[in-house]
């Protein structure tokens, strides 16, 4: 069995450890040692930030507690190792241990761990595979994801890999993905389920998993997908309790899947990207005001930008608009299709969307909704605004923060919205303030990454 500086020394290789292969079946729950040993990495909660952080004013920078991930390389091609549980007010990440990589759930209010999880070494990486563009700096890391199924919330640690192969035989792709109640407690608590997910993925995110996303393993408020692009653009729901499949196969021969709901796929069709549930609903039958009238399945009218929380984001051309620019954006229910909010906004810049624990508040880009008062805010650069705010997290009482898009070469700047009064104009924040990553309860989640290798979270109280 490896060391913990064998890993790290892996890891900063651009390879991912190796794995010997696991079960499908579910295994007990609960404390115990899961078949592996006793972990270490469950320190004390920390008495508070050691790293004073300059933060948007609504936290207090010396207040909270933090967790260094020193294991990580400076450079990945996945998203951060790092999850939050809005319902369960958690924060989860991966950590590493002489005997492999574990999960750890804390407590984002107090920093107490919850659980910590059997050491576990992940199927063969990508790289160590021999597969191509993998290497150095785009490299693929294990990671975090939480889900909500069934009124229970889920963390689910999952890594990419192959499964077998030799010289001769190739392997098996997949994602694996270990099972975990948030509600767990104790230290090596064994996965309720692990679950292995076929994947056939072009090939390593792009710009630290901050680009499009080529795999990605997130609940978009249906349960838990696995979204990947390849020969075809592909996608599953995965029921996280029995361990069953939901490829989205029937639906998907009319486009890319989006988002599983009680009511079926919902889809994007190839070239046009409109959005539909095939034999229920096309979005052009709810078309925001505003909308051209002459619609056609033809246009490019209702075109897909992100999915969070249960909704949709379109794109819309207006009566009075050219045939380059669709200025509209709406908002519509994943299951139904039916509209919920639009407004009048150039096309945001992001297929990424973010909601606030809450689910009151949501954004994608430049883009954000009060769905209380179906009221949005447009945060493009314009005549009375240098430069476009993509939101980056919200909190429960509206208060989204964004970054400012800044000039080739210039760092970017901070800003902040409330959304839940007014008309939803940014106010700049001091230069050099970092943002939060999420928002929970009474806390924001922020990560730093350090200066040569590693990534510190950081967990500040509000005010």
């Amino acid at each position: 069995m490896r060391t913990r500086k064998a890993v790290a020394g892996a890891v900063l290789a651009g390879v991912v450890l190796t794995g010997c292969g696991g079960a499908d079946d579910p295994a007990p729950a609960g404390k115990g040692d899961g078949g592996g040993k006793k972990t270490s990495a469950a320190p004390p909660a920390p008495s508070g930030p050691s790293v004073l952080l300059s933060v948007p004013p609504a936290y207090t920078a010396d207040k909270g507690w933090e967790q260094s991930l020193s294991w990580m390389p400076a450079k990945y091609s996945s998203k951060p190792p790092v999850a939050v549980g809005p319902r369960s007010d958690t924060v989860a990440y991966v950590n590493t241990t002489e005997d492999g990589y574990v999960v750890q759930v804390r407590d984002a209010s107090t920093g107490g761990i919850r659980f910590t999880g059997a050491p576990w070494e992940p199927p063969t990486s990508m790289a160590e595979a021999g597969k191509s563009f993998y290497e150095g700096d785009d490299a693929e890391l294990p990671s975090v994801s939480t889900t909500f199924q069934d009124g229970r919330e889920y963390v689910v640690l999952w890594a990419h890999g192959v499964l077998g192969g030799d010289a001769l035989v190739k392997g098996k792709e997949i994602v694996r993905l270990l099972v975990y109640p948030m509600d767990a407690s104790g230290s090596a608590v064994a996965p309720t389920r692990r679950i292995d997910v076929p994947v056939d993925v072009y090939g390593p995110n792009s710009e630290e998993g901050k680009g499009k996303d080529d795999l990605r393993v997130e609940d978009y408020g249906g349960g838990l997908q696995v979204h990947w692009n390849g020969t075809k653009d592909s996608a599953v729901a995965v029921d996280v309790t029995s361990g069953t499949i939901d490829v989205c196969a029937d639906a998907c021969t009319k486009g890319r899947g989006l988002v599983r709901t009680a009511k079926g796929w919902a889809v994007s069709g190839y070239g046009l990207d409109l959005v539909e549930m095939p034999g229920s609903w096309h979005v052009q039958d709810d078309a925001p005001p505003g909308a051209r009238s002459t619609l056609d399945k033809f246009s490019r009218d209702g075109q897909y930008i992100a999915t969070v929380g249960g909704h949709l984001f379109t794109r819309w051309h207006t009566e009075a608009g050219d045939t380059f620019s669709a200025p509209l954006v709406a908002v519509h229910d994943a299951a139904t299709g039916k509209l919920e909010t639009s407004i009048v906004c150039e096309q945001p810049k992001s297929d990424t969307g973010v909601s606030s624990p809450n689910g009151r508040f949501v954004a994608a880009g430049t883009v954000a909704f009060d769905l209380q008062r179906r009221h949005g805010a447009c945060l493009e650069a314009g005549e009375s605004r240098k430069a476009d705010v993509f939101v980056r997290s919200i909190t429960d009482e509206g208060i989204a923060y964004g970054e400012v898009a800044a000039g080739f070469g210039k760092d970017p700047g901070a800003a902040e919205v409330d959304l839940s009064a007014g008309d939803g104009t940014p106010r700049a924040l001091p230069a050099g303030t970092r943002l939060p990553e999420w928002t929970l309860r009474d806390t924001g989640v922020f990560l730093t990454p350090k200066p040569l290798n590693g990534l510190l979270i950081s967990v500040l109280k509000h005010k």
